[in-house]
C-alpha cells in the first residue's frame, strides 16, 4: 500500500512539474507578444508563483492538506486556515501564511475575512472565530457572517448571542 501511495505521489509531483514547465513556456510565448499579451503573461506568471508557494507550504508543514496542488488562491487560503485545526501548534504561523498569500495575490480584505470566517467555522475552530471577531472593533464584513456561521455550526445559544448582540443593524439582528 505504501508503494502505491509513493508512486501516486511521485506521479502527482511529475504532473505538477510538467504543468509548471508548460506554464513557463506559455509565459515566454506571451512575452513575445509584447504589450498585447501582457495581461496573459502576468496571469500565467502569477499562477506559476502560486504553484511555487503551494509547494513551499507543503514542504514547510510536511502535508499535502495545507495547500493542495493546483488550487486557486481562495482555495489555498481556505486550506491553510483549515489546516490550523489539524496542527494547532502552528496555527499562528498558518494564519500569518494565509495573510501573506492574500496580500501577495491581492485578495481583497472583505474576501479574506469571508474566507477566514468560512474556514474557521468549517474546521470547528470556534475560539479562533471568536478571537477574530474580537480582534477588531468593526470587521470589514460586519458581524452577520460570524453569527450565521455560528448558527450553521450549531453552536450554543450563548455563543450565537455573542455574535448577534454585536450586530448593529436591528433589521439584520432580527433575521
Amino acid at each position: 500500500l505504501s508503494n502505491i501511495r509513493s508512486t501516486s505521489t511521485l506521479g502527482d509531483n511529475e504532473r505538477e512539474k510538467q504543468k509548471i514547465e508548460a506554464l513557463r513556456e506559455a509565459s515566454n510565448i506571451f512575452d513575445l507578444g509584447g504589450k498585447d499579451c501582457a495581461f496573459q503573461k502576468t496571469c500565467t506568471d502569477e499562477q506559476v508563483a502560486l504553484f511555487s508557494d503551494q509547494e513551499q507550504l507543503r514542504r514547510s508543514y510536511g502535508s499535502m492538506e495545507v495547500a493542495p496542488p493546483s488550487t486557486s488562491v481562495t482555495s489555498t487560503i481556505m486550506s491553510i486556515l483549515k489546516y490550523a485545526a489539524v496542527d494547532p501548534r502552528s496555527a499562528h504561523r498558518l494564519r500569518a501564511d494565509a495573510d501573506r498569500i492574500a496580500k501577495k495575490y491581492k485578495v481583497s480584505e472583505k474576501r479574506l475575512w469571508h474566507n477566514k470566517v468560512s474556514a474557521l467555522a468549517e474546521s470547528n475552530q470556534w475560539p479562533a472565530l471568536r478571537n477574530l471577531l474580537d480582534s477588531c472593533t468593526k470587521p470589514p464584513i460586519g458581524v452577520k457572517p460570524f453569527a450565521l456561521a455560528a448558527i450553521k455550526g450549531r453552536q450554543s445559544q450563548v455563543e450565537i448571542m455573542h455574535y448577534i448582540n454585536r450586530i448593529e443593524d436591528a433589521d439584520d439582528r432580527n433575521e
